[in-house]
């Protein structure tokens, strides 16, 4: 059995990341390409690695386990290596049903505002109420999403919202049964990019 849960240490600072995978062999081998290409998705972990180089890590399986165990086995390790607190590993969230990371909101803006500035995007941007025209600031697109589900200016998922208000800033066409459009307005706000 190759399923199990396993540890990548910085012996350097003593941060680690827990993953799982159903071929622990495979998921070593996949891990340490992105790094060594710059590709891997744990921007923490890559950073740590660019920094400190191969000879730094070592991988260890800490336990081998059924399939079915992957999530909880996996959760036991973060929380007993304290792997999400950044100043004790490389681990974002804990791990859902799906073996998906279950992120907290301030996690979603750190990630929000990193792509914004890596993908070259806006800074900040404000929405404007039509009504009221009371100006809100906002840095992140988790915040404002937030702020329109709470005072139900949008209903439905946070992540829908974040990708309507996303879509309508960059000024992309909103498919509405024609040629489509771009936007004016998003949940009865108008909105402007400030950089």
């Amino acid at each position: 059995m190759d399923c199990g849960i396993y540890r990548i240490l910085n012996k350097v600072n003593n941060k680690c990341y827990i993953g799982s995978s159903v071929n622990v062999k495979d998921r070593e081998y996949k891990h340490f390409w992105m790094l060594r290409n710059s590709r891997h998705d744990n921007l923490f972990l890559q950073n740590s690695y660019t920094k400190y180089g191969y000879e730094s890590f070592t991988f260890e399986v800490l336990e081998l386990c059924a399939t079915n165990l992957l999530v909880e086995r996996e959760n036991y390790y973060i929380n007993k290596f304290n792997s999400c607190d950044p100043e004790f590993g490389y681990n974002q969230a804990l791990v859902n049903d799906f073996r998906r990371n279950t992120y907290n909101d301030s996690v979603k803006i750190k990630l929000s505002k990193y792509n914004s500035k890596k993908n070259n995007n806006f800074n900040s941007f404000s929405l404007t109420n039509i009504e009221t025209n009371a100006v809100f600031i906002f840095d992140n697109l988790v915040e404002a999403a937030n702020y329109l589900i709470e005072n139900n200016f949008a209903s439905g998922k946070a992540r829908n919202v974040r990708q309507k208000l996303s879509w309508s800033l960059r000024g992309n066409l909103v498919n509405n049964g024609s040629n489509g459009s771009i936007r004016k307005t998003c949940y009865k706000h108008k909105f402007k990019i400030i950089n």
